[in-house]
This record gives C-alpha cells, sequence and structure tokens, in this order.
C-alpha cells in the first residue's frame, strides 16, 4: 500500500466492520385446533469476522500443528493458490490480512416447540385446569459461508475493546432438546 516494493507491516489497511448491516429476529406461530408449533430465528447480516483459528493453523511459522489448508500453499513459481509460501521462523504469514477476515453473516433456527394442549375434560377429571405437553429444540441449524466453528463471535469488552470480531474457535452453542409438561392448578 506505500508502494515501497516491501510487503510488510507499513502497509496495513482497514479490512472490515464487526458491526453488523443488520441484525435481528423473526418467528412462526402455527396454530391448529390442539397443537402449537413455534419457531425463532435470528440473523446477523454484513458482519466481518477475523478468523483467527485459520490465522494461527496457517500460519507456516513454527511446528504448531497446522490446517490441511497448507498443503495448497505456493511452493514454486507459477503455482496459483490462496497460501502463501511456508516460511518456518520468519516471514509475516501469522500477520493479519484480507486473508483471514471473512463475511460471518448467518441465519440460525434457535428453537423450535411443538406443543399439544389436552382435553378440557381430561384436564377436568383429573383436578387441574390445564395441561400441556412439549418438546423445543434449541440451536438446531445455522445457514452461513462462514468457514469458523461459529459465526455467532462473542466479544469481551471488559477485557480489551480491540478484541471484538476475532473468532479463536470457541466452542458453537450446542444443540439442545428439552421434553416437558405444563399444568395449571
Amino acid at each position: 500500500m506505500n508502494h515501497d516494493g516491501n510487503i510488510d507491516e507499513l502497509d496495513i489497511v482497514y479490512l472490515g466492520n464487526y458491526n453488523p448491516d443488520f441484525f435481528g429476529g423473526f418467528g412462526l406461530r402455527i396454530l391448529y385446533k390442539k397443537l402449537t408449533f413455534n419457531t425463532h430465528f435470528s440473523y446477523k447480516v454484513g458482519q466481518d469476522v477475523i478468523n483467527e483459528t485459520r490465522m494461527y493453523t496457517e500460519n507456516m511459522y513454527n511446528t504448531d500443528n497446522q490446517s490441511t489448508a497448507v498443503l495448497r500453499r505456493w511452493r514454486a513459481n507459477g503455482d496459483v493458490t490462496d497460501i502463501p509460501r511456508a516460511l518456518y521462523g520468519q516471514g509475516l504469514n501469522w500477520l493479519g490480512s484480507s486473508r483471514f477476515v471473512e463475511d460471518a453473516s448467518f441465519v440460525r433456527l434457535k428453537s423450535m416447540t411443538l406443543a399439544y394442549s389436552f382435553d378440557q375434560s381430561l384436564t377436568d377429571r383429573i383436578g387441574i385446569k390445564d395441561l400441556k405437553a412439549f418438546i423445543t429444540a434449541y440451536n438446531i441449524f445455522t445457514a452461513t459461508k462462514y468457514t469458523g466453528q461459529d459465526p455467532e463471535v462473542g466479544f469481551n469488552v471488559t477485557s480489551d475493546p480491540f478484541e471484538l470480531g476475532k473468532d479463536r474457535s470457541m466452542t458453537p452453542p450446542p444443540v439442545s432438546i428439552t421434553l416437558g409438561i405444563n399444568m395449571s392448578f
């Protein structure tokens, strides 16, 4: 960027914005006789994230484990690849670059519930006002082109506000299922 013929730390430029262009949620509710079906989706559009996991597993700088992506690295004149050459103990492959900034836009099905309300005649016989059985699943599906563990990258501004938008392969939220019964007396 400074046109001195060397690619180094003086060529650092603005690469993206952690703040999404749009974010929010929406849902669907369907009622049919005694059944209720609810869904909740969340989304973010236009959020740039530094995939720091790739930064460390594709740097080819030391003897740490590396991703299989480094098998595509540049090796000889004429090679066309998206991974630079391996430079053990030197070079700047570990330095943040546009290679590691990814669009973390996503749509996630956060929850889905199917509930059944039992007949009033049954609840009157067993002495309760209302009886419902339900099954709820959480974090069911995420649609994204992001290559990291989870596009919904968290942050901790109390420790360092400059750590926003860095994915360090935190464990994504688990898929979980809850079965339950609601009773009113």
